[in-house]
This record gives C-alpha cells, sequence and structure tokens, in this order.
C-alpha cells in the first residue's frame, strides 16, 4: 500500500466529535468527481484515496493542504483556479463559525483533496500514469528481464548503428523494443521453468519467478531508452578513420574506439548521477515524455476487472490495441501511398512557381511552413518533436505561438531585407554557403595537412548561414545565459535547499515528502561513490583514448568539458522536465572548441563531440532515472542496468563500425549510393568551419559578419527578468504560466523543423488537453496518455515493416498525385528569392 505521511492531531479539532465524524464518513464515501472539477480530480482519484480521507482528521488535512500551498502555490504546472480553491478551503475551514452544515462540507472536501495529495501525485498527468503504491517484493531485475533488455538494448543499437550511415536511414524506436518486450516476458511467463535452483542458499533463482511483472517491464525499457541513441554520437569515428575525410589510420583500431566510445557514454552517466537530487528527485521534474512510455506499459499490463473508473469500460489494453491497430494501418498512407498527406503544402498548388509564397507556407525543411490549415496530416510529421496527448496545452501553446512571432517579426524581415545576404540562400537550411549560393566546400580552404589556408580563403568566400539558422544560433546562446537567470528565479529556493542537504550529507530523500519520494526511500539508494567510480573510470577511457593514440588532442578536454556540462546541467535539465525537449550545448561547444582548437580541426572534432556527448547523455540517463523513480524501480538494479546495457552495447556498436570501416567505398558519394554517411560528412564540414575558420572571423572578429549575435549572450541573461516580476505582481494572471526559456524554443526549433510540424499539435493539444480534459477528467485520466502511446508506437512498427518491405526492398510505389503533388512546386524545388548570374557573386568584396 501507498505509504501515507502521519500527522500530528490535535484534540479540538472542530469537527472531530463522533457524530459529525460519523457525517463525514458518510459524506466521503459518497462523493462523486462532479464535485471536485475545480481542484482537478477524477473519479479514479476519489475512489483510490478514499479509505485514507476516512482515516484523516481536519487538522491533518488542513497540514496537508498547507504543504501543498506552500510547495506549489506558485507552480505554473497547476492551474491558478485549483490553488485559489484550496486557498479559499483552507481559509473558510480555519474561520469556520458556528455553520455545523458548512464545517461538515469543507471538512469533507478537505479530507478528499488533501487524501488525494497526500497519497499521490499533486499533478494530474502523474496520477494518471504512474502507480501511487509499491510492493517491494515484486520481481524486477530478474534473469529473464535482464537476458529480454540486453536483446534488445544490444539489438536496438546494432540495428541504429548499422543503418546510420545508410541511405536510406531508418532509426529504431525503443518503442518497439518496448512492444515487442512484453510479449518476449509473457512467452517466458508461459514456457520457462519456475524451478528455484540453489533453492534456500543466498545464490537461489529462477528462470520464471511468476508473472511477468511491470517492474520488470520497465527495466528493459530503460535499458532499451539508454542505447537507442549511441549511433548519434559515433559519426565522427567516420571522420576520422576515413580517406575521404582525415585518413587516420589509428583511429580504426579496436582499442581507441572502445575507449573513445565507452568515454563517451559513460561520463555523462556518472555527470546524471551527481545531479539526481536536483533533476529526479523533486516532484516539480515531470518530464513529460516519460508519461507515454509508461502509459503503454500500463496499457499492456492492465486488465479490465482491475481498473477503477466506473463511466468508461474499456480497458486500457484494449484501447491500446483499437487506436495501435488504427494509426498501424493509416500510416501505409502517408507513409507509402500517399506521401503528400505529409508534406500537405496545398498553398503552394495555388502558384506553384512563386518562391515567396513556397519560403512562407512551403512544408519542405528549407521552408517556414506557415500554412495556416492543415499542414500536415501525419502523426510522425507534427507530433515527433511535442506530443500533444502528453504535454500541456500551455507549454504547447508558448512553444508554437514563439515560433510564429519568431517567423514573422524576426527571421521573415531579416530575409527579405537581406541581412547577412540571407536572401540569396534557402530561408531554412542548415547548411553554411559561399557567395554563389552552393554549399559551402571546406575543403577548399585548407591545406593538405588539415590546416587553415588564408589566401585559400581569401579567393573562395567568406561563410553564409541561413536567416533560421543564424538566428537560432543567437538563441542557443541566450538559452545558456537565460537558463542560469530562469533557474535561479524559479528554482533558485528549492535548488539552495537540497544543494544544503546534500551538504549536511542527509539521506537521499531528504526534503522531499511527495508519494514517490517516500515509496523509493524504503530502498537503498546508490551512493555518490558509484558514479565517482564510473566517472573515473570513464576518464581513463578518455585520457587512454587522446593519449595512446596520437589525437593532437590536449588532455584538459576531459575536465573542461565536465565542468561545462557540470555548470549549466541543472538548469538544462529543468527545461527538459517541463518541455519535453532537451536543450543541447552545441553551440557553446562549438564556440569555445573553435577558440581553445584553433586549426585544429581534428582535436576541435573531439572536444566537440565529448562536449556535447556528455552533456546530452547525462540528460538522456537522467530522464530515464525518472522514470525508474515513478515506476519504483530498485536504484541499485536501475544502476546495473543502466551501466551494464550501455558498455555492452558500446562493444556491439564498434563492432559495426569496424564492419562498416571495410566497406569499400564506404561514405565518398561518387563510388556508393547505399552508404554515404549524411551525418559523418556533415560533422567534416562543422569540424573544418569551427576548426578552421573559428568563431573569431565569424563572430568575435573586429568587422566580423556576425558578431551581434554575441549580444545574445547579454539578451538570454535579460529575458527572464521581466516574466518573474510579473509573476510576483499579477501572480494570477498569464505570467503564472509564462515560461521564458520555453519561449525562446521557438527561436531554437528552426533549421531542420518548421512551423508545420507543430501547427496540428496546437490545435489537438487544446482539444485534448483542455476540452476533454475539463469535460471529461474521467476519459482523460484513463485514455488520453495511452493514446499518445498508441499512436506513437503504431507509427514506429509501421515505419519498420515499410522499411523493410517497401524502401529498403527497392518496391516501386506507382506514381500518382498523391505520391508527386507535394514536390511539383517551388516548395520541394530550392526556388531562391534572389540569385546571382553565372560567374558573378553576392557579399562582401573583401574578407580576411
Amino acid at each position: 500500500m501507498a505509504e501515507k505521511k502521519v500527522l500530528s492531531t490535535t484534540n479540538d479539532d472542530p469537527i472531530d466529535s463522533a457524530e459529525q465524524s460519523s457525517i463525514v464518513g458518510e459524506l466521503i464515501r459518497g462523493q462523486t468527481a462532479e464535485s471536485y472539477k475545480r481542484y482537478g480530480l477524477s473519479q479514479d482519484d476519489i475512489d483510490k484515496s478514499m479509505e485514507i480521507a476516512l482515516g484523516l482528521t481536519q487538522t491533518q488535512a488542513i497540514s496537508i493542504l498547507k504543504r501543498f500551498l506552500d510547495e506549489h502555490g506558485d507552480d505554473m504546472l497547476i492551474a491558478n483556479e485549483i490553488t485559489e480553491n484550496v486557498k479559499q478551503l483552507v481559509h473558510n475551514l480555519e474561520t469556520a463559525g458556528d455553520d455545523e452544515k458548512a464545517n461538515v462540507h469543507s471538512a469533507t472536501e478537505a479530507r478528499i483533496i488533501a487524501a488525494v495529495f497526500d497519497s499521490d501525485s499533486v499533478y494530474p498527468e502523474i496520477r494518471a500514469s504512474f502507480p501511487n503504491t509499491d510492493d517491494p517484493e515484486i520481481p524486477c531485475g530478474t534473469i529473464r528481464a535482464w537476458a529480454i533488455g540486453l536483446i534488445w538494448s544490444v539489438g536496438i543499437a546494432a540495428l541504429n548503428q548499422f543503418f546510420a550511415p545508410r541511405n536510406p536511414s531508418i532509426t529504431v524506436s525503443a518503442y518497439v523494443a518496448q512492444l515487442f518486450a512484453y510479449y518476449m516476458g509473457i512467452f517466458c511467463e508461459k514456457f520457462l521453468p519456475s524451478r528455484v535452483f540453489f533453492s534456500g542458499t543466498r545464490f537461489a533463482f529462477s528462470l520464471n519467478p511468476g508473472p511477468f511483472s511491470l517492474k520488470e517491464h520497465m527495466l528493459i525499457t530503460i535499458m532499451a531508452n539508454v542505447t537507442n541513441t549511441i549511433y548519434s554520437y559515433t559519426g565522427f569515428l567516420f571522420v576520422q578513420r576515413l580517406d575521404v575525410y582525415f585518413g587516420h589510420e589509428w583511429a580504426g583500431e579496436w582499442g581507441y574506439q572502445i575507449c573513445i566510445t565507452l568515454f563517451l557514454m559513460l561520463f555523462g552517466f556518472s555527470l546524471a548521477g551527481f545531479v539526481r537530487r536536483f533533476l529526479v528527485y523533486p516532484p516539480q521534474m515531470i518530464y513529460y515524455s516519460v508519461i507515454s512510455q509508461a502509459a503503454l506499459n500500463l496499457a499492456l499490463h492492465s486488465r479490465a476487472e482491475e481498473e477503477t473508473t466506473s463511466t468508461w469500460k474499456m480497458s486500457r489494453l484494449k484501447f491500446f490495441m483499437i487506436t495501435f491497430g488504427a494509426m498501424f494501418l493509416y500510416y501505409w498512407l502517408p507513409g507509402v501511398i500517399f506521401p503528400t498527406l505529409t508534406f500537405f503544402n496545398w498553398t503552394t498548388w495555388i502558384r506553384p512557381e512563386n518562391a515567396v509564397l513556397s519560403i512562407i507556407t512551403g512544408s519542405y525543411y528549407f521552408n517556414l511552413g506557415l500554412n495556416p490549415v492543415f499542414p500536415s496530416f501525419d502523426w510522425n510529421w507534427f507530433a515527433s518533436v511535442i506530443n500533444p496527448m502528453i504535454i500541456p496545452f500551455f507549454i504547447v501553446f508558448q512553444i508554437v505561438i514563439s515560433l510564429l512571432t519568431w517567423a514573422v517579426f524576426v527571421i521573415i524581415p531579416v530575409f527579405f531585407k537581406n541581412i547577412w545576404y540571407t536572401a540569396y540562400i534557402p530561408i531554412n537550411s542548415w547548411y553554411a554557403y559561399d557567395n554563389t549560393g552552393e554549399e559551402y566546400d571546406a575543403s577548399r580552404i585548407m591545406t593538405s595537412s588539415f590546416t587553415f589556408n588564408q589566401t585559400a580563403y581569401e579567393e573562395y568566400s567568406p561563410i553564409f548561414f541561413p536567416a533560421a539558422f543564424i538566428l537560432r544560433d543567437a538563441i542557443l546562446l541566450a538559452t545558456l545565459t537565460g537558463s542560469i537567470s530562469f533557474c535561479a528565479l524559479w528554482y533558485g529556493k528549492n535548488i539552495w535547499r537540497t544543494a544544503k542537504i546534500l551538504w549536511k550529507r542527509e539521506t537521499q530523500y531528504a526534503g522531499f515528502s511527495d508519494i514517490h519520494a517516500r515509496l523509493m526511500s524504503k530502498y537503498a539508494e546508490v551512493p555518490e561513490s558509484w558514479y565517482l567510480i564510473i566517472g573515473a573510470i570513464a576518464a581513463g577511457f578518455g585520457f587512454a583514448a587522446i593519449y595512446a593514440w596520437p589525437t593532437g588532442t590536449p588532455g584538459w578536454v576531459i575536465p573542461v568539458t565536465l565542468v561545462l556540462s557540470g555548470l549549466l546541467i541543472v538548469p538544462l535539465g529543468v527545461i527538459q522536465a517541463v518541455s519535453s525537449y532537451q536543450p543541447t550545448l552545441e553551440i557553446l561547444f562549438e564556440l569555445v572548441g573553435g577558440f581553445v582548437c584553433k586549426n585544429n580541426p581534428s582535436a576541435f572534432l573531439i572536444f566537440h563531440f565529448v562536449g556535447v556527448a556528455v552533456s546530452n547523455q547525462a540528460l538522456t540517463f537522467t530522464q530515464d532515472m525518472k522514470l525508474g523513480h515513478y515506476m519504483k524501480i530498485p536504484p541499485h538494479q536501475m544502476f546495473m542496468a543502466q551501466v551494464v546495457s550501455t558498455a555492452v552495447s558500446c562493444l556491439v556498436v564498434v563492432s559495426i563500425i569496424k564492419f562498416q570501416l571495410n566497406i569499400e567505398g564506404v561514405c565518398n558519394s561518387e563510388v556508393q549510393t547505399r552508404w554515404i554517411c549524411g551525418t559523418a560528412s556533415t560533422n567534416f564540414t562543422s569540424s573544418l568551419m569551427w576548426g578552421l575558420i573559428g568563431p573569431t572571423r565569424l563572430f568575435t572578429h573586429v568587422g566580423a559578419m556576425y558578431w551581434k549575435i554575441m549580444l545574445a549572450l547579454l539578451a538570454g541573461a535579460l529575458w527572464p527578468l521581466p516574466w518573474f516580476f510579473g509573476r510576483k505582481m499579477w501572480p494570477g494572471s498569464f505570467f503564472r504560466y509564462a515560461h521564458p526559456i520555453v519561449m525562446m524554443l521557438g527561436g531554437v526549433l528552426w533549421a531542420p523543423m518548421n512551423l508545420s510540424m507543430f501547427w496540428q499539435s496546437l490545435m489537438l493539444a487544446w482539444v485534448f488537453g483542455v476540452w476533454v480534459k475539463s469535460r471529461f477528467p474521467d476519459w482523460w485520466n484513463k485514455y488520453v496518455f495511452v493514446l499518445g502511446a498508441s499512436l506513437t508506437t503504431g507509427v514506429a512498427v509501421a515505419s519498420l515493416v515499410q522499411f523493410f518491405a517497401i524502401t529498403n526492398a527497392d518496391v516501386t510505389v506507382p506514381d500518382w498525385w498523391g505520391t508527386t503533388q507535394y514536390y511539383s512546386t517551388c516548395d520541394f524545388q530550392d526556388c531562391r528569392y534572389l540569385t546571382v548570374a553565372e560567374g558573378e557573386t553576392f557579399g562582401p568584396k573583401e574578407w580576411h
């Protein structure tokens, strides 16, 4: 059963007489959700907390509600209406007169609400998705769970690495592993022997300890999660080894590849362990993105007779299967048969050759996608970044409106006024261009030893960045300082309190009184020393890779990246926990790496990848730790699962890379049509631009074209201030929900994304997050997160089947209007607003 915090009672509780307690008890048993909508409660919430409410006194209830107001009174994730109603309820009880009927009614409400808030999460999304009870005896780290977990963690890592440099490419989602792992677990439950080996000893174990449990399934899911993105950080190995890039033979050796890969993956895990108190334990760190996976697990393990909601009878499992099947079938339309549904650029059909119309309303990546009505009918297109079933409407609203505002008032004026010569190149591309409008060829400005050739640079061209891309860099810079200001102003008190607890070496969960922290406090927590050891081992691999092979990279790269990531990991994690968008320190490591690795692109490549991998992996591990926290995975088992699955998967990924590096002509587009290595080529170009040309010529040199971009550092630090003071002056206004860093995503998400990937999410977020939530709270509570998970899983499985059955098999789909219309306009034809004649150039007359 859920642990309930016991509060002190007093003998003068005004309604605790035998007669009145009996009246309150009868009222509590008869409560329905209709009276509690204004507190954000569903019938399921009330039913689950009924027995606890019966055991509360009025004094205890008031104490719980006061604690709620103290911790969440100005919480942007809780509606102002709820906190105001709770304040009024507490006031009514504390100032009650002789109206016994009114007192009894208020006391009933107080006990119900206090019981829900004390025995479950104060956030409805968490109450609907995660259990508020725990049984430590439920099997978790079983042999079958480890076997299935390693199969999927290694399998997904290997498949994603195999297809990463390939064309066509595909990414296997962790949702695929999560779905099929369930049926593998059920198979093991039914057919493995239940015999207990070494019974009566400390080594006793069974291959089949009973029903396949929710905890086992979640542990498998987490193992798949942590290895799902390894391929994202291995592209630099192709750049280092292959002759079409740097051609370092030592980069192909087993030892180097194993050392550098283990360092990249495990160093971030160590950092995540040290920020658990700030990013995992606090209840305000919700991590909406984990709700979808939890909903999928709960749906698969649900049974109709176990579900308490009386209004909606269909089980979550049946609802999942129906909606999953529907999306699996539907996705064959945008995925294969009718791809125009994905890029539904109907506005450009009006005037197919009009460049301006396509630039503004076109759905293709290089354009802005300001299509006001149904720009896409592809769930994967508009829900891959923001799942509208999961993310609260006010967060989606701020992201989408800031995207629109940034496009209309910043990107478009910069582009059409030809500031920085942006009108000659695509408005929303992520590539760099030369002064003829072609992609920048960085190989033309380097010597045969990969050093900068000043003469060749002056004879060739300066670098030109697209409008949305360079403005994105400005906002990324602003986010660095803005996130620090935001965290200090909004969460500074909580962070400082947690830091003091950490300094005093109190227990891990000291200071956290929510139900999930209380339940997890029963388990032995992983000490910081374990994460320190993992960090030391990872650093050892890193130093070995840097010094045992001629990388030309100084050893201070490791402590510098750790310090920079460590300083910013908490602010970035706070942003991810609320918005579900994982911020990146890419611009920081590009700038710093460009300065400290000047004229050394090979060293820049390592510095950049180490910095980005450490920070991103730390955030990924932290998010999975939160998922394990919600699902009551024993911390020691969580630790081992994350470490072992990561280490084993790294070894397998290196084996795949060794195979790929020996493919004839790999990454050479003149030889290969399959193994073209698009990501590696982009990494190579980036290392040349930042390592050779460097940030000095681009941003900080006297007369540098983009020097004004650096002012964003100051602007970012100041940006949260007006929102903070507005929130203090008008706490019940829209300022309560204003998230200044989420608003900044309106500048960050451009290039390669555009508005067509978000507009539909805004509409669906309102429908499900506002209308359905307020009108049908029990339906929302039971099904909405299952729906978000089922649609995403349906797309993931359908995409996998389509890839192997159609794309990879070179099966040709007959041409018809639905397969050709979307690319028949300027939207997909790269029509330029301004052009230069052949042999002519644009831009400055001189550059140095």
